[in-house]
């Protein structure tokens, strides 16, 4: 348990959102983590094959460049991203929106938080369930505990494109967009709100 007096408390997220970064993080694994700054990798639980391996490439190499990986550990792009860098050794930065205490304890981390290499926390109970608000919520944390952002797939509505759209409103971190085959993506509705287009290489 982190609170917002303690030195371990991510600066960033004091920093940014002052008196609204939560009062209190529940945890797994190791907390200097949480002040690494890093990449936010950001996208829909349905996104298609080739996001996700194109996913998987920028967890890999984000690890290999030292650059650590921060996301929401929900199915799909968040999960993708970090078990690619967890694989390859590198720091994973989970912000959950729900069932910390039971992520705490599933195989699927356990290699990154016995190496010390991964931390997850959570601003809400470790053993509250899912609730859309608490994941839209989290979604701010998530920009908030970064140094710069990358959607890789956004639906036309949800809490990829919320979180999105808030962050390039209030500021907190560059946001760099995929380019995405999907005809139903948000993509090119974010870069004409603001956000930049990732090269293709």
């Amino acid at each position: 348990v982190v609170t917002r007096s303690d030195p371990e408390y991510p600066w960033r997220l004091k920093h940014r959102l002052k008196t609204d970064s939560p009062p209190v993080l529940f945890g797994c694994g190791n907390k200097a983590l949480l002040n690494s700054g890093g990449l936010a990798v950001i996208g829909s639980r349905n996104a298609n094959a080739s996001d996700l391996t194109f996913t998987d490439h920028i967890g890999v190499k984000a690890a290999d460049e030292n650059i650590a990986v921060v996301s929401g550990a929900a199915r799909g792009v968040d999960e993708t991203a970090m078990l690619g860098a967890m694989r390859q050794g590198g720091v994973v930065i989970g912000i959950l929106a729900d069932s910390l205490l039971k992520a705490a304890t599933s195989s699927k981390w356990r290699k990154g938080l016995m190496d010390g290499h991964t931390v997850l926390v959570s601003p809400f109970y470790p053993e509250a369930g899912f609730s859309a608000g608490n994941a839209m919520a989290r979604n701010k944390y998530i920009y908030c505990l970064a140094d710069t952002s990358l959607v890789i797939h956004s639906g036309k509505k949800g809490g990829t494109l919320n979180g999105a759209e808030e962050n390039l409103k209030k500021a907190w971190v560059p946001l760099w967009v995929k380019h995405t085959t999907d005809k139903d993506a948000a993509n090119a509705d974010l870069v004409a709100k603001g956000g930049y287009w990732l090269d293709a290489d």
